[in-house]
């Protein structure tokens, strides 16, 4: 409580839409503090009944939280911790709850043909993300697009426009875009995640509409076949 004066940063979004990339580049502020594996503290939530007229909501596995911040090597000057987990999308709400509204959440969105393409790491045969998934995931963290504590970007914004996309994430958490932002991949300390195949790479556009290559045109129109995908991806501009 000491060190942590600040609010906490939380990253959510839909799987393979690059929450792992996000919290490296944040990782590399001097004032943040990234728990480079994902915790899962907000994932699970209880309500405990303490008198017969109200019910609190609470998360069970806050320890895992205090276990990271207790054996993590926390440099002096980080004043506010930022965590990540995918699933932190699907409870913004009880987040904001929790903390008073005093915490920033940012919610960020990728394509979802290329997020669908992705293949499951244990399953070769299988897809990682589904269209149910996808569609769900970001229709509720759209929800708070407008709140003040929440901040949406795009996967494709962060790669392709960096400069600005990463002024405008520090101008929302109120931090100074430092130099170590601007060259993040020199300065980050989430270098390895379970999310990646090897370790942190630099940002190359790649990773952008991979949908259009032929090799995945096959998938791309099962993808398409989805009414539900096809609407999401029209609101948000990605056809």
């Amino acid at each position: 409580m000491k060190q942590f004066s600040k609010s906490p940063i939380i990253i959510g979004g839909c799987g393979r839409s690059g929450t792992t990339l996000l919290l490296s580049i944040i990782a590399a502020h001097p004032n943040i503090h990234a728990f480079s594996k994902e915790i899962g503290v907000f994932l699970e939530w209880r309500k405990l009944k303490e008198s017969s007229d109200i019910n609190f909501e609470y998360h069970p596995r806050l320890d895992r939280l205090y276990r990271f911040i207790l054996t993590d090597k926390i440099s002096k000057q980080a004043n506010r911790w930022c965590e990540k987990t995918p699933g932190n999308v699907r409870n913004f709400d009880k987040i904001l709850d929790y903390f008073n509204e005093k915490v920033k959440l940012i919610h960020i969105i990728r394509d979802g043909r290329d997020v669908m393409l992705s293949k499951h790491p244990k399953k070769s045969d299988a897809y990682w993300i589904s269209p149910e998934r996808w569609v769900n995931d970001v229709r509720i963290g759209l929800k708070f697009k407008k709140h003040p504590n929440v901040l949406t970007i795009k996967y494709e914004d962060l790669i392709l426009s960096y400069e600005e996309t990463i002024e405008e994430i520090c101008d929302f958490l109120g931090e100074e875009c430092t130099e170590e932002m601007y060259n993040w991949f020199d300065n980050t300390n989430v270098r390895k995640n379970e999310a990646w195949s090897g370790s942190v790479r630099k940002l190359h556009s790649n990773s952008v509409a991979k949908w259009e290559k032929e090799d995945n045109k096959e998938r791309v129109n099962e993808i398409m076949q989805n009414r539900d995908v096809v609407n999401l991806l029209e609101d948000l501009d990605y056809l």
